[in-house]
């Protein structure tokens, strides 16, 4: 019976886990988006044969602001299908999980 409670806490924290990283990498992906789209704002106000600037890796690589645009666009869209894939994975592993709690009549105590 030890061996099954364990079997039962290790895929307990394995789900919780899982569900604190995607919620972290959604809440992380959501805030580069919005970095983004605050760029594209200054960007879209200013003189597209400026010169600008983009950090690639860990390299600054000069631009001007009309070649940046467009990047930043596709950037920005695909951090929102990301995210919005991720979102779903969550609910999904969410969902899964309540289902293992309540096939394996899994209660949570509070200490």
């Amino acid at each position: 019976m030890d061996q099954r409670n364990n079997n039962f806490q290790l895929k307990y924290n394995e789900y919780k886990n899982t569900l604190e990283e995607l919620q972290e990498k959604v809440i992380e992906l959501g805030h580069d988006k919005d970095e983004h789209e605050v760029v594209l704002k200054t960007l879209n106000d200013t003189d597209p044969t400026r010169k600008c600037y983009r950090m690639i890796g860990s390299s600054l690589v000069e631009s001007d602001v009309k070649t940046t645009i467009p990047i930043l666009e596709t950037n920005s869209k695909n951090l929102t299908e990301t995210i919005s894939t991720m979102k779903s994975e969550l609910i999904k592993t969410a969902q899964d999980f309540e289902k293992w709690k309540k096939d394996n009549k899994i209660q949570v105590v509070r200490r």
